[in-house]
């Protein structure tokens, strides 16, 4: 099973650095150039008015599951193989993915990039899930795992990331990054989901995540 196999191709068009990711204090840095860059996801939820301090055993559960689940796809998008292992968290993040693939895959045209590190001017950084195209726009796409469906809070804040790493791609790479979209997956259902922000919202999501930008250099002087 590959995207060769489904009559697709991974196309790489631009070079991503590799950063070490390091964790202080429950939040994420990417080590870029000997500084330390605040991640996306760390920066959206300091700005939470609720956050929880402690984690559940299926939250664990939900963060390992969707880990795999990035890994698997990022090696099937690559055509490298994908180690099977015999755990319950691995089985349900491999159905998981192939649920991506099978109904989600099909509408992608190119596939550009994959877990690709950006940054913007060493403000924040963080990691994309993928860069396609699709409908003949350059979309950068996240992909969620999730037992519930997702609040529209939670929905908002995932778009705000995407459109944080749109701008970082659109600068360090000179592109123009046209859509965002959202691939959710539910874990009891196997169901699935297709959230798009078209290029008028994501530009409103841009002003919400510099918002968020402006909030958290406020609070961290």
């Amino acid at each position: 099973m590959s995207l060769i196999n489904n009559g697709k191709l991974y196309n790489p068009i631009y070079t991503y650095d590799n950063h070490e990711v390091i964790k202080r204090n429950n939040f994420r840095y990417y080590k870029i150039e000997n500084l330390l860059v605040p991640s996306v996801t760390s920066i959206l939820r300091l700005s939470r008015s609720n956050q929880a301090s402690n984690y559940s055993s299926q939250q664990a559960d939900s963060f390992e599951i969707g880990n795999i689940m990035h890994d698997y796809l990022d090696k099937y998008i690559r055509n490298q193989n994908i180690d099977i292992e015999n755990t319950k968290n691995f089985k349900i993040a491999s159905n998981l993915s192939k649920v991506i693939i099978d109904n989600i895959f099909p509408i992608v045209t190119s596939f550009i990039a994959s877990e690709a590190t950006v940054h913007d001017y060493y403000n924040y950084a963080g990691t994309l899930d993928l860069l396609a195209v699709i409908d003949d726009k350059l979309t950068i796409i996240d992909y969620k795992s999730s037992y519930r469906k997702k609040s529209s809070h939670l929905i908002d804040e995932h778009f705000q990331q995407l459109a944080a790493y749109a701008i970082a791609h659109d600068r360090m790479h000179n592109t123009d990054i046209k859509q965002a979209m959202l691939f959710i997956v539910y874990k009891d259902s196997y169901e699935f989901e297709i959230l798009t922000a078209d290029l008028s919202l994501l530009n409103d999501y841009k002003y919400m995540w510099q918002d968020k930008l402006k909030y958290y250099n406020g609070v961290s002087t």
